[in-house]
């Protein structure tokens, strides 16, 4: 991110960095007063950029639930239920989905969070938002902090930081999902390392008392510190059996993060600056209405790289357009002097063209015939209809190959029209599931075959099942007949005479 500004708010005070190019810039402090608060209103007068409020605040609340799960406006609904119960008074309020269950009814596991405390933070969103900054979010520490116990590999881990403008924070995880988390004001009557040292084992009976920690389970405890701390605690902190040591130089951890900045101290505020402007999550306690000219802002900015595309398109599209009309230009010359010569090539051969006039009889003759045709060409559902309904009646009868043709050869059968083609429609099919009943199946084609001619269709049976003549042998044909009963009919159908239509008068 080229430019921003980054807010670390504490109960007390605000912190505020302009970062430009990965680097801070400028770094102003203000106090939780009233000249605190027109100095941050003045100082943001010159911020042009998106900011981006952290806040480590003692009042922030964490509660775990199973829910049905749900989606759309249902879940929706539900998750309203769940804040309105919990966190009724604030609207610093956010769920984290950490798992799915995979037994019974699958419900979701949810971690319930929200900053209880809105005066805190709200007087300065409210300045923020009278300035019409861009807000992009509002985070807590504890909510960004996963990344810096991603490659451990123990599935109870507490991490352990101090920011100076807020106290001891201590953060614990359970399979890498963030549980709970407290946070110690450290007074100056107490250094960093006493106040790890003393914090840690009440934290330990903390976790233990609310079963989050299972019995017999090492805590993996993992702190940020500066070096020169660092010595000071590896003295301090009692071997254990139930807590494993992990500590981290807070400058590694910076380089780590390619962090452009030098630690003096164990403060790690930078740290959590920089992993937020670099990696902002979606997740945070920031509503519409805080991120309102945020979202503006991201429409404009969308808005401008759109008009910028679109206007390279329009000058490519431009300069391609007055190379084509040149091409164009010349093209059109070439296909003139083709086209001149192309139109005294038919003049000639349109000269050279037979006398083909038709008399005006043999012309009328030609339309009737036509929109005779036309009137009695029937539609495939007209045809195929019957037959189909036919077909359905008789589920014995299987098709294996259907042809359709138009003959004006066939018989002429009385009451139809003889100067109209017959449809013609030949059916190969199977007889199934008759066993070794012959009469049977001689019977089964005969009434399907009578279903037809009752629907007006002429049916000429081509071959039949087997041979049932006196010459045949039905004992001789069993073999074959045991694994195909095969035959084809030819169904013939002309128009009747009592539609013919005047063909001297157009259809409609």
């Amino acid at each position: 991110m080229k430019h921003s500004l980054l807010l670390f708010l504490s109960a007390d005070h605000l912190h505020a960095q302009h970062m430009a190019g990965g680097k801070i810039a400028v770094t102003r402090d203000f106090v939780d007063s009233t000249q605190g608060r027109e100095e941050f209103a003045s100082f943001l007068k010159s911020v042009k950029c998106p900011a981006y409020l952290l806040t480590d605040l003692i009042e922030e609340d964490f509660r775990h639930e199973l829910v049905p799960h749900l989606s759309g406006r249902n879940r929706t609904a539900l998750l309203k239920r769940k804040f309105d119960q919990y966190y009724r008074g604030t609207p610093f309020r956010h769920s984290t989905l950490l798992h799915r269950q995979k037994t019974g009814r699958r419900d979701d596991d949810i971690l319930f969070s929200a900053l209880t405390n809105p005066s805190l933070i709200t007087t300065w969103v409210d300045i923020i938002l009278a300035q019409q900054i861009q807000l992009a979010g509002i985070y807590s520490v504890p909510q960004i902090s996963a990344p810096l116990v991603k490659n451990m590999r123990s599935d109870h881990i507490l991490l352990v930081t101090w920011e100076k403008f807020s106290g001891l924070r201590q953060t614990y995880f359970s399979n890498h999902n963030l549980q709970i988390s407290r946070l110690t004001p450290v007074h100056a009557d107490r250094t960093f390392q006493n106040a790890v040292v003393n914090e840690l084992s009440r934290t330990f009976q903390y976790l233990k008392s609310l079963s989050l920690l299972p019995p017999d389970q090492t805590l993996d405890v993992l702190i940020l510190c500066h070096s020169d701390d660092r010595k000071e605690l590896q003295a301090k902190l009692p071997e254990t059996a139930e807590m494993r040591y992990t500590i981290a130089d807070i400058s590694d951890v910076g380089k780590e993060l390619k962090l452009d900045y030098h630690f003096t101290d164990s403060d790690a505020s930078q740290i959590f600056l920089h992993h937020l402007a670099a990696h902002p999550t979606k997740s945070n306690y920031a509503n519409a209405t805080h991120t309102h000219f945020h979202i503006i802002g991201r429409l404009r900015t969308a808005l401008y790289l759109a008009s910028g595309v679109l206007l390279i398109g329009v000058i490519l599209w431009s300069a391609n357009s007055i190379m084509q009309s040149r091409d164009d230009a010349m093209e059109t010359a070439e296909l003139k002097v083709q086209a001149k010569q192309t139109n005294n090539e038919v003049q000639q051969i349109t000269s050279a063209f037979p006398n083909t006039y038709a008399p005006a009889g043999d012309m009328k003759a030609g339309v009737s015939v036509m929109r005779k045709l036309n009137q009695y060409a029937p539609a495939p559902l007209e045809i195929m209809g019957p037959i189909s309904a036919s077909l359905g009646r008789y589920p014995q009868i299987q098709i294996d190959e259907l042809s359709w043709q138009m003959s004006a050869n066939e018989p002429v059968a009385s009451n139809t029209l003889a100067d109209v083609p017959a449809q013609v429609i030949i059916i190969k099919g199977r007889m199934v599931d008759f066993a070794n009943d012959y009469r049977a199946v001689l019977s089964y084609l005969e009434s399907f075959q009578h279903d037809l001619n009752e629907k007006g269709y002429q049916v000429t049976v081509l071959t039949k099942p087997f041979d049932a003549s006196p010459s045949g042998s039905i004992a001789d044909q069993r073999e074959a007949l045991s694994s195909s009963l095969t035959f084809s009919v030819r169904l013939s159908r002309r128009p009747g005479n009592s539609a013919t239509p005047d063909i001297n008068r157009p259809p409609a």
